[in-house]
């Protein structure tokens, strides 16, 4: 409640100059522009907050073998109101004082504003069925080239998302709790390195092809009627007679990711030993990025010379696990065994620095981070991520993404918990 009061001595300009501070608290006090446009500022600003700290509390909890649990905001509403009041007092004196001085007459003069808001915030948890497919059925090649044509780098895509690139593992094994073998990634990080600093110099690109793809066998041109035309292109396909005149097949157009290598990829020495570390057929300049499961590639045949990108991705679940291992967790945990210590061949700790390095790492402390871009408390640590820390950010970021694209149109499920702020 904002007032504004004044004792004034009467005088006619005086009264109009009360009267006129009157008149703006009551008629030029317009809250309620202002007011939606900071708040709809902050309800943004809280929301990102909150759906970064979830995320991240998510990884650390991942990390402990702990749960996970995601909410979703259902819904935000809120009310807003406003009061105004204005009063006019007086007294008029009219006896003379002491010495023939005259006591003056006196004006009050008040206003106020009163200004308060009752927001309602209703949260689900999301799960289900379908949550739960999404979280854990393998991410799609299209999302991943979704990605790579929005922006991201290559290798961060690929080093996050993808478990083997035509037989060269990326730690697989990290797709579920944190295993307690270390994994060997070397031969995968070299091969994402290549791909994307021979993408910057213009050497290989990765890029669409729209095909058309046969999806019926040939039929009569005098089966077809005209409800089957109509029918097709509803379904995005169309029927295209063939060569001989006499029959008709249904096709439909889809889009292919490919990577080409350009004429200079002749004379590099770091595009042929990609191509070595891919296993690519010599003499071939375009290569499909196909899904593990639509591939013919067999897995035990090592020395084979492959005419393609055989991708096997992670699932949801698979790429949280595996950035769960960036966190780092305090010494004093690690002894206790609230964590899963990892070795090498050799029985000695592993640090998963050597797979995460150069993409993401999750700090821990007593105290509250004060260079915290993201912080989230947990067994009595904060966890955050440096605010200084661009690699790390981005990849965050990335996760976000990737999350909203698999998770976005997923079922709410009971409990549904609803938060009255204010009195």
């Amino acid at each position: 409640m904002n007032d504004v009061v004044m004792l004034v001595r009467v005088s006619g300009k005086i009264l109009a100059l009360g009267l006129s501070v009157i008149g703006i608290c009551l008629t030029g006090c317009q809250l309620g522009p202002s007011a939606l446009k900071v708040s709809n500022a902050q309800y943004s600003e809280a929301m990102r907050i909150a759906a970064s700290e979830e995320l991240l509390v998510n990884l650390v909890r991942m990390r402990y073998r702990d749960v996970p649990l995601f909410l979703g905001i259902s819904s935000i509403s809120t009310q807003f109101q406003f009061e105004r009041s204005g009063a006019i007092t007086g007294s008029l004196i009219e006896n003379v004082g002491t010495g023939g001085a005259k006591t003056p007459d006196l004006l009050g003069l008040s206003a106020g504003v009163a200004y308060s808001e009752r927001p309602t915030i209703t949260f689900a948890v999301l799960g289900g069925q379908e949550f739960q497919r999404n979280m854990l059925k393998p991410i799609s090649v299209a999302a991943l080239s979704l990605l790579a044509e929005s922006g991201w780098r290559e290798d961060r895509v690929l080093r996050l998302t993808v478990e083997e690139l035509n037989g060269l593992e990326n730690a697989p094994t990290a797709s579920g709790p944190t295993p307690s073998q270390a994994p060997d990634c070397r031969r995968f990080f070299e091969a994402t390195s290549l791909m994307n600093s021979l993408s910057i110099e213009g050497i290989i690109d990765l890029k669409f092809e729209t095909r058309k793809k046969l999806i019926s066998s040939p039929l009569p041109v005098s089966s077809i009627r005209g409800g089957d035309l109509v029918n097709a292109a509803k379904a995005g396909a169309e029927f295209e007679v063939t060569p001989d005149g006499l029959q008709m097949e249904l096709t439909k157009e889809e889009r292919v990711l490919v990577m080409r290598f350009g004429r200079r990829a002749a004379d590099s020495p770091d595009a042929a030993r990609l191509r070595e570390l891919l296993r690519l057929k010599p003499g071939q300049t375009c290569f499909d990025l196909v899904e593990a499961e639509e591939s013919e590639v067999g897995r035990l045949e090592p020395d084979q010379r492959l005419g393609e990108l055989v991708v096997d991705t992670r699932s949801l679940t698979g790429v949280l696990y595996y950035l769960s291992n960036g966190v780092q967790a305090p010494a004093a945990h690690e002894r206790a065994g609230l964590v899963t210590r990892t070795v090498d061949a050799q029985g000695n700790p592993f640090d998963w620095s050597e797979v995460l390095g150069g993409l993401f790492a999750v700090h821990s402390s007593r105290r509250r981070p004060g260079n915290a871009a993201v912080s989230v408390r947990h067994r009595g640590y904060w966890f955050y991520i440096r605010d200084d820390d661009e690699t790390s950010k981005s990849t965050f970021l990335l996760l976000h993404q990737i999350f909203a694209l698999q998770a976005d149109r997923a079922e709410r499920t009971k409990p549904v918990l609803t938060l009255p702020i204010g009195g």
